[in-house]
C-alpha cells in the first residue's frame, strides 16, 4: 500500500466521527414492489407490502459490493450485485437470522462496532446468522466510493459481505445521523424482528443470541 493509502487508513481508524453530515429531507423511498435490476431479483421472495418497522417484510434492496472481501480483489471490477433476498431461507437450513448493518467513515460508533463485528459473526454464523454491512458515506458525508470501501474492509479485516450504499437506500429505516443501524431480520419470512440504532452493541448481540437460543430450543 502507498504512503498515501497508509495515511488514509490510519485516518479511518482514528477519525473522531464528529463531522456528521446534514441529512436531506427526502430519503430514498421504499421500492415497494421489489422489482430489481438484472442480477438482483430473487425467486420466491415474500410479496409486499413492504415496511420499515418490526413485523413488516423488509424490501428486497440490492447493492454492489464484495461478498467475500477476504478473498476478492478490492477493485471496482470485482464488485458483485447482492440483494437481501440472497439470504431468504424458508427452511432455515442455512440462515435463521439476517443482520443488516450500516456504516459511514465519519461515524465513530460504526468504527468501534466494526472492531468486533467480525468476531461476533464468526461465533454465530454456524448457528444460522447471516450478516451484511453497507458503507454509505465518507468522512465528509459524501456518498461512499469503491476507494472508501477498500479502506474500510482493509482497516477492519472484513470477512462478511461488505456493500456500497451511496444512495443510502437503507435510509428508509433510519436517518444517517442515527448510524449505525442494525436491522435484525427473520431469514425465513424476511420480516423485521428488531431495529436498533446508534452505539448499542450491548443490546443487539444478546438479542440475537436469545433469538437463536429460542429457535434451537423449539426444534
Amino acid at each position: 500500500m502507498s504512503a498515501r493509502g497508509l495515511f488514509a487508513l490510519a485516518a479511518l481508524l482514528a477519525g473522531c466521527g464528529t463531522n456528521r453530515p446534514e441529512i436531506p429531507p427526502e430519503l430514498l423511498q421504499n421500492p415497494g414492489d421489489g422489482n430489481l435490476a438484472p442480477g438482483c431479483a430473487t425467486a420466491g421472495y415474500p410479496e409486499g407490502p413492504y415496511g420499515v418497522e418490526p413485523g413488516d417484510v423488509v424490501a428486497n434492496l440490492c447493492f454492489s459490493g464484495w461478498t467475500a472481501p477476504d478473498s476478492s480483489p478490492h477493485t471496482e471490477a470485482a464488485l458483485e450485485k447482492l440483494s437481501l433476498g440472497a439470504f431468504h431461507d424458508e427452511t432455515g437450513k442455512k440462515y435463521e437470522l439476517l443482520l443488516v448493518n450500516t456504516a459511514a467513515i465519519w461515524c465513530a460508533a460504526c468504527k468501534n462496532e466494526h472492531k468486533t463485528l467480525g468476531q461476533h459473526y464468526a461465533e454465530l454464523a454456524p448457528r444460522g446468522l447471516a450478516l451484511v454491512s453497507a458503507l454509505f458515506q465518507d468522512e465528509a458525508g459524501a456518498p461512499a466510493t469503491v476507494d472508501d470501501l477498500k479502506l474500510w474492509v482493509e482497516a477492519f479485516d472484513v470477512k462478511f459481505p461488505m456493500l456500497l450504499d451511496p444512495d443510502y437506500q437503507l435510509g428508509i429505516y433510519a436517518s444517517a445521523d442515527q448510524a449505525p443501524l442494525n436491522l435484525l431480520v427473520d431469514a425465513r419470512s424476511m420480516t423485521i424482528l428488531q431495529k436498533v440504532v446508534g452505539d448499542q452493541s450491548a443490546v443487539i448481540w444478546p438479542l440475537i443470541e436469545n433469538e437463536l437460543d429460542r429457535r434451537e430450543a423449539s426444534e
